[in-house]
């Protein structure tokens, strides 16, 4: 699992997920659209993280 940060490409609204595997689809809470993406912010992504890059969808774990 993993805390993953998203916003919402409807709403702007800017939140949190904890998620079980990258395929896992999210909602944003606010407005309910499912078009969602993930912010990558800093360090919490790169090398040594808690993000093990088993996805393939982090840029900076490989």
């Amino acid at each position: 699992m993993a805390l993953i940060d998203f916003k919402c490409k409807e709403c702007g609204n800017e939140f949190f997920e904890i998620v079980k595997n990258c395929n896992e689809k999210v909602v944003c809470p606010k407005c309910n659209s499912k078009e969602v993406e993930r912010v990558y912010k800093g360090k919490f992504y790169g090398k040594g993280s808690n993000c093990s890059g088993s996805c393939g969808s982090c840029s900076g774990c490989h």
